[in-house]
């Protein structure tokens, strides 16, 4: 049986290297609104006329979501700080920044869509 305990209320996710961030549940609409955006991304990069490699363009695809789906989802952070350690205000700049790195990105994806992909491997049992 499929049972449908999503989170309905944002709720903190802990990351590498300290960093806390607060997300807002992975719903479908937020998920589609984090693919379209970095379809676009990845659509302009290619209206350039630059030769993408196919691993490379899957490495930006990959990234543009995760960044698209941090700019949708997280609505607060702890333990983000400027290069003097002073706390950084939260912004969808400094949140793609953040996804730069690729082990809070991979942490991040992992931990933000572990609740759907939970449900969605129950229900294929």
């Amino acid at each position: 049986m499929l049972t449908l305990d999503l989170p309905t209320e944002p709720y903190w996710l802990d990351l590498p290297r300290g960093v806390r961030v607060e997300i807002r549940p992975v719903t479908t609409a937020v998920m589609a609104a984090a693919q379209a955006a970095a379809a676009r991304r990845l659509g302009a990069v290619r209206a350039t006329g630059e030769d993408l490699d196919p691993d490379l363009a899957r490495g930006l695809a990959f990234a543009f979501l995760v960044k698209a789906l941090a700019r949708h989802a997280v609505t607060a952070w702890e333990g983000v700080g400027d290069a003097a350690g002073k706390p950084l205000p939260l912004s969808p700049e400094a949140v793609e920044r953040l996804m730069d790195l690729d082990d809070i990105a991979a942490a991040f994806w992992d931990r933000a869509t572990a609740p759907v992909a939970a449900v969605a491997a129950e229900g294929n049992g």
